[in-house]
């Protein structure tokens, strides 16, 4: 390392802590008091018109603070906590264009995202010195961000109209629009540093992590030589083919996760949960306020639970602790959570062509299109896009932790003596903390991987790896066993310390199971009367219809409980089956995987192991009690991963075969691409709930000029 590499990298450190201060302090909202003393100046009333002061929180977890004229000379105040409702005040006289004392304890001024123990505060108003108001009411707790003066961005029936007289500080100061009017940037700042440490704290350590880094990248720049660094590109040409086809896949599905506005910190009706339960978890508590659950809620003792894992929770942490964009990150992390699983699938291919024909062998680019854009644009992950609210982002984040965590138990399953079984473990913890299907997938593989190890040394005595002595090889590998049924554990243990019971998801808590309805399927998530309903509904049954009319591919309404009676179901939605839904995907794994099995010894471990680690998954989705599209992308991972086996032998192979399947893969492909994009436009604009109406009219409009284009006549 240079002398002037440390510096110059302590030096961008620094630069990097200044600049991370500003933001943090840029947006700061410092507390206000708990009484909030303003001036206020009435305009001439106009009976009937209701007009906002304070307006806190989000749609559907807002509070409001609002005049109401009786005539131009009086007026009442009003409180609104959205779902609940709220009192209103004695009638007050006022003088147009005068100033007037107004005195406000509410609760939402004070009570900041995190948790708050109480269900009802006081709130009292004093106007010119008399109190006018004093009750217990309702509210929601907000972030620091989510304060408005004079108006009224939040929603609900509070109208969206300026007040249009003006609010004051005692000192002068004008408040309008957001938390900035209440403080200035000077106040702001000191207010970051003296109230919110950890903020500061955290943006320490991250700057020092920043500067460490930079030493290291500046000290290796500068000891590359011109020969090197020509290597180094030369290696990343290599890779051409997956940065292209990635790059594509990442915009389709960033403009579909959007809806076409690109715009990614939004906040979506039901994405706001884990925000919720990162700053419960601040707080060391596992439950979360009402408004962060809202409808799904699992209450226990008077406590309100997701059964959401809390992985995409922990993943939100640094936005929580430094206050920025609460609540509008769902959209970000899909994108996120969707890039990790096309760079996993990429990496498992690469690694099944190593496997197969040397470690210095790459994959070809038409494998690597065909991989790519079979999983970005033509599975279920793609169609996952097409909602950004916390079931799909449970799902993908499930699903990107499930694929690396395959990708270091195969990386493991080929070099035992290596630590890849312990990226392995961690990235299928997290996955069954965030989708406990996909987790339980990954996490029986690496189970079975350690299983592979310990019977090879049983059957075969194999040589330990270097520095091994054959007696801790096998302790190793059966502790890696013990681990994993361990990791699966930790859902169980979790939901106890929410629920009570190691149920995760023990119904009879829900809001919205009624007696009635939990009788119909005796109470319990999962049946073996379901197994063949589920195997029709997920695999067999063609259940889609093809209409003249944009875009051409539809989920059919069509119903097979009946076909079922033995069946104990409850909930049945929309749902494809995966030859229906992502034929390219499903013929890759099974055709793909099964031709791979035959024909290449080397990488037929890793397919029992695979093929074996699916069971249980299989078998928890085929006796659920619910059936969802969405729920097709649990298998995702395990497709992908089947599927680059049958890829990487094929793909070297000399013979008639390897054009008949590149050619057969590559209509397969184009075709279930065809049907992704087709069910998730229509999902998207026509069938769920939440969406912006303006999305709903852009997919209604988009459908008549093509078809208008086309000639076709709606039904």
């Amino acid at each position: 390392m240079t002398a002037g590499s440390p510096k110059l990298g302590w030096a961008l450190g620094l630069a990097t802590c200044l600049v991370l201060a500003g933001i943090g302090s840029w947006d700061y909202s410092p507390p206000l008091p708990r009484v909030l003393e303003l001036w206020i100046k009435f305009p001439a009333g106009v009976a009937g018109r209701t007009e906002p002061l304070i307006s806190t929180g989000v749609l559907a977890a807002g509070d409001f603070f609002t005049v109401t004229y009786r005539d131009a000379t009086t007026a009442v105040f009003g409180y609104d906590s959205w779902g609940v409702g709220g009192p209103s005040s004695s009638a007050v006289k006022f003088e147009a264009d005068s100033w007037h004392l107004l005195r406000l304890e509410m609760p939402a001024l004070t009570e900041i995202i995190g948790f708050s123990p109480r269900e009802k505060a006081p709130l009292r108003i004093h106007f010119d010195g008399r109190e006018i108001l004093a009750a217990e009411v309702s509210f929601h707790a907000r972030a620091p961000s989510r304060l408005f003066f004079a108006s009224n961005p939040v929603g609900g029936d509070t109208p969206n109209i300026p007040f249009r007289g003006e609010l004051l500080r005692t000192d002068g100061r004008r408040l309008a629009g957001g938390p900035d009017s209440y403080a200035s940037r000077p106040e702001r700042l000191v207010g970051w540093l003296t109230k919110s440490p950890g903020q500061a704290g955290a943006l320490v350590l991250l700057s020092l992590g920043v500067a460490r880094a930079l030493c290291w990248l500046l000290a290796w720049w500068r000891h590359r030589s011109p020969a090197g660094l020509a290597g180094w590109a030369q290696k990343l040409s290599r890779h051409r083919p997956f940065i292209l086809t990635g790059a594509l896949c990442a915009t389709l599905f960033a403009g579909l996760v959007t809806d076409g506005s690109f715009r990614f910190q939004f906040p979506e009706v039901f994405g706001i949960f884990y925000d919720y339960q990162a700053a419960s978890l601040l707080h060391g508590r596992l439950d979360v306020p009402a408004a962060g659950i809202s409808g799904e809620a699992f209450v226990v003792d008077g406590k309100h639970y997701g059964y959401f894992g809390v992985t995409p929770a922990l993943l939100r942490l640094p936005f929580v602790i430094l206050d920025l964009a609460f609540g509008q990150l769902s959209r970000s992390y899909l994108l996120v959570y969707y890039v990790a699983c096309l760079l996993a699938a990429y990496r498992l291919l690469g690694h099944a062509t190593r496997i197969w024909r040397g470690r210095d062998a790459t994959p070809s680019g038409w494998a690597t299109v065909i991989l790519i854009v079979s999983t970005g644009l033509g599975s279920s992950l793609f169609f996952l896009g097409s909602r950004a609210y916390i079931y799909h982002e449970a799902i993908l984040c499930g699903a990107a932790f499930a694929l690396w965590s395959i990708y270091g138990s195969l990386r493991y399953l080929a070099a035992p003596g290596e630590r890849w079984w312990l990226g392995a473990l961690v990235c299928g913890i997290f996955s069954m903390h965030a989708r406990p299907t996909s987790g339980l997938f990954a996490l029986c593989v690496l189970g079975g991987v350690a299983l592979t190890h310990l019977r090879r040394r049983r059957n075969k005595n194999l040589a330990a790896p270097p520095g091994e002595q054959p007696a801790s090889a096998v302790a190793r590998h059966l502790a890696i066993g013990v681990l994993s049924v361990v990791g699966l554990a930790t859902f169980s243990g979790l939901s106890y310390l929410k629920f009570g019971t190691f149920d995760g998801s023990p119904l009879r808590y829900s809001v919205q199971y009624s007696p009635e309805r939990l009788a119909r399927f005796e109470g319990r998530n999962f049946h073996l009367a379901n197994l063949r309903h589920n195997l029709d509904t997920y695999v067999f049954r063609p259940t889609f219809r093809l209409e003249p009319r944009f875009p051409y591919y539809y989920f059919s309404a069509k119903n097979n409980r009946a076909d079922y009676p033995e069946a104990k179901m409850d909930l049945l939605e929309a749902t494809l089956g995966f030859p229906y839904a992502m034929p390219g995907l499903f013929v890759l794994a099974l055709a793909g995987g099964a031709w791979a099995g035959w024909c290449a010894a080397q990488l037929r471990p890793a397919l029992v192991v695979l093929w074996l680690g699916v069971l249980p998954m299989a078998a928890a989705l085929f006796t659920a009690v619910v059936t969802s599209h969405r729920y097709t992308a649990d298998f995702c991972p395990f497709f992908v991963a089947s599927a680059v086996m049958g890829l990487a032998v094929l793909d070297t192979n000399s013979g008639w075969q390897r054009p008949i399947f590149l050619g057969t893969a590559s209509l397969l492909t184009v075709l279930s691409v065809a049907m992704t994009l087709a069910l998730s436009l229509h999902f998207q604009g026509q069938m769920v709930w939440g969406v912006p109406t303006e999305v709903q009219q852009n997919y209604q409009h988009l459908q008549q000029r093509v078809d208008a284009f086309f000639g076709s006549t709606p039904k």
